[in-house]
């Protein structure tokens, strides 16, 4: 799968979405996503495979399971992990799901 791949599932959901961060103030809920590294496998000297890391974060005002199913819906088929944290100073919900693509 490719970033422009994973931005069309994302868009799918219906949701707002941006590469890392928006340019202007939204209203949640929202979705960004970014790459953080590249992992390979390696043996004998020879890169086998490489996949990215990427992580969606999901900005919502309230806890949102509705929104947050959209987003497993368009991440269906990949492997994630999820974490919630709520970001006190933005009064909001950040679900963060770490996927590999």
């Amino acid at each position: 799968m490719t970033q422009e791949e994973l931005a069309r599932r994302l868009a799918d959901t219906g949701l707002p979405v941006a590469y890392r961060a928006f340019r202007t103030r939204q209203d949640p809920p929202y979705l960004c996503y970014v790459y953080v590294y590249d992992a390979q496998f390696f043996a004998d000297d020879v890169m086998y495979y490489s996949a990215g890391h990427y992580q969606v974060e999901l900005y919502t005002s309230a806890k949102d399971p509705a929104a947050e199913a959209k987003v497993e819906a368009a991440l269906e088929g990949l492997c994630w992990e999820k974490g919630e944290e709520y970001l006190q100073d933005e009064k909001v919900y950040q679900i963060l799901y770490e996927i590999e693509v």
